[in-house]
């Protein structure tokens, strides 16, 4: 892969935001299971960025092309503590295997918040969904008009813990060096 995978944070929403809007048709209905509005992703990519949701990016050059969003669902009794994971995928990148590079980085996020259960829900003609859910053995059930695909996260440990204190570094180093470049005229920037 030519780019870099790290967290977003919060002061992204913008790019997250110009990330969901340059999705194509199709891949907008098939992330979102419907068809959206330019106000609803609006609204969406602020939930992103607030409250209790994580997101990681692949970034090209300075540029989020794809997105992986941790939502924590409500904790039921008796229930292990869920979250859903939700991916986006710009056309020109989608078939690299980006998908589950970013699914191994929401697998390190839900494991370092307690999160026993991580799924996926998707539409059932949603190939390369379902192919990435059976990749990270997921059990699949078609619940009404979706399937859900549900994974076991593994407990966290000190390197779990460790490996995303580093990463979480290395985010806000990269989020603010893409910002100064984004803020330079575009003659002077680097690319």
């Amino acid at each position: 892969m030519a780019g870099h995978i790290r967290k977003l944070v919060p002061a992204e929403r913008e790019l997250i935001l110009a990330h969901l809007l340059r999705l194509d048709p199709l891949s907008r209905f098939m992330r979102f299971g419907g068809v959206v509005s330019d106000g609803a992703l609006a609204r969406h990519a602020t939930r992103v960025v607030s409250g209790d949701a994580s997101a990681v990016g692949y970034f090209i050059d300075g540029e989020l092309r794809a997105l992986a969003e941790l939502h924590p669902l409500g904790r039921r009794a008796g229930k292990p503590a869920a979250a859903e994971a939700a991916f986006s995928v710009e056309r020109p990148w989608q078939g690299k295997g980006i998908g589950s590079a970013l699914m191994r980085h929401l697998v390190l996020l839900a494991q370092n918040r307690g999160i026993e259960e991580l799924q996926v829900v998707f539409l059932p003609n949603n190939g390369p969904m379902r192919n990435l859910a059976v990749h990270h053995a997921a059990d699949l059930q078609l619940d009404d008009e979706e399937m859900v695909g549900r994974m076991r996260a593994p407990r966290a440990t000190f390197f779990s813990r460790t490996r995303e204190f580093i990463g979480d570094i290395f985010a806000v180093l990269f989020s603010a060096a893409d910002l100064q470049e984004r803020m330079l005229p575009p003659h002077l920037r680097g690319n």
